[in-house]
């Protein structure tokens, strides 16, 4: 084998070499994740021969996924390992998302040309739409003391509220349905707009 764990302590150690089921890892800032992680997916291709495109790596932040890329990178170069790392779904949660919505688009009902919003462009969509939520019957029952505020922080609140509901796959009909809850009635009515 030309896998050493000669760098790693014996809860690293552990967290690399434990491949069945699942691993939680509760670390502070410094104690050795990237560099653990990058050793179990170093062992996890060269002592387990699991495939590249059969690993997934989630982060929170597009600079770590690019770190943990090179990092990888680096150590599978150093061990003369040639593995095309593009094969490895590693990144945010969301450039992952993207990925696998892009690698099988032709069983999904996007068109070729879709786009996905960032929240800025979320809410400029609403708030250039805003007199389509506005004109709904007691609308301003969504706003404190029902003081409607500006038209930018309207489409906030609105963007807020639907990106909750469609979330959590609310049924918009059903919270129209609410007849005595009229501030549950206007969000149904929102969401469906």
């Amino acid at each position: 084998t030309i896998f050493s764990f000669f760098f790693l302590n014996q809860n690293q150690k552990k967290a690399v070499e434990t491949t069945e089921g699942p691993v939680l890892i509760i670390a502070g800032p410094g104690s050795g994740k990237t560099f653990t992680l990058v050793e179990r997916i170093t062992y996890l291709i060269i002592e387990k021969g699991i495939k590249p495109e059969n690993i997934l790596i989630g982060t929170f932040t597009e600079k770590a996924a690019k770190e943990l890329i090179t990092r990888v990178s680096n150590r599978l170069d150093s061990l003369g390992i040639d593995v095309n790392l593009s094969e490895m779904y590693i990144g945010t949660l969301h450039s992952i998302c993207l990925r696998i919505i892009d690698e099988n688009l032709e069983f999904t009902r996007l068109k070729k040309n879709y786009r996905l919003l960032d929240q800025f462009e979320q809410q400029y969509l609403i708030f250039q739409n805003i007199n389509r939520f506005s004109n709904i019957e007691n609308y301003s029952v969504l706003y404190k003391n029902n003081e409607i505020p500006s038209k930018w922080k309207q489409s906030g609140t609105l963007i807020s509220f639907i990106n909750k509901l469609s979330e959590e796959l609310v049924d918009y009909e059903k919270l129209i349905s609410y007849e005595d809850e009229i501030n549950i009635k206007v969000l149904g009515e929102v969401y469906k707009e």
